[in-house]
């Protein structure tokens, strides 16, 4: 199957393709969330896309269907995930890790198109030329996606709740530039990173 990366605008058919991949996606094990979609799509528009260095993209077949997307953008001191992050870490690693580091917030892969390495390229391409000194992100323990991520290079930098009683994630970072394996490795799930709300 071809297909090809694209820059994702955050209105249009191809927004809202994008919108209809990540719904699809979260609304599967372990997420479980159909209406997940309705909430980033907000979000994008009405906070994230305003933040420093945000970027998105999106990888289209040759009919130009949306196969998967990804966003993310500068991490701050004041942003909710941010802050969480850097307040369960001790000093040290949360300047390593967090104090220069660039954001992979969402990523999904139509289900039916995962494993094809579509995840990969995507955040391969999103991270390419970044001068930020790290890249981070956190995906839920239950998922499958950490070893996505694990092949890329990113290594887990703790685990953590964001809510009392709900589900663990592993909060995981990468230096950059990233030297993982080769964005044509299969995608372990082809889903993505905060998965927790208020992000």
């Amino acid at each position: 199957m071809n297909w090809r990366i694209e820059p994702l605008p955050t209105n249009g058919p191809l927004f809202e393709g994008a919108i209809s991949v990540y719904s699809a996606a979260f609304a599967r094990p372990p997420y479980n969330d159909p209406d997940r979609g309705d909430e980033i799509s907000a979000r994008i528009k009405e906070t994230h896309a305003e933040r420093a260095g945000f970027a998105a993209l999106c990888a289209l077949d040759d009919g130009d269907d949306v196969l998967g997307m990804v966003y993310g953008y500068e991490g701050e001191a004041g942003q909710w995930w941010h802050d969480a992050v850097v307040r369960a870490v001790d000093r040290e690693t949360a300047k390593e890790w967090f104090g220069d580091s660039y954001e992979v917030v969402e990523v999904a892969v139509r289900p039916d198109r995962q494993d094809l390495g579509i995840g990969a390229a995507l955040i391969r391409k999103l991270l390419m030329g970044r001068l930020e000194r790290t890249s981070v992100l956190s995906t839920r323990r239950d998922s499958r996606a950490h070893i996505l991520y694990a092949r890329l290079g990113f290594q887990i930098i703790n685990e953590m709740r964001f809510s009392p009683g709900g589900a663990w994630f592993y909060v995981m970072g990468a230096r950059l530039p990233l030297d993982g394996g080769p964005a044509g490795q299969p995608a372990a799930s082809g889903l993505a990173r905060h998965g927790a709300p208020n992000t």
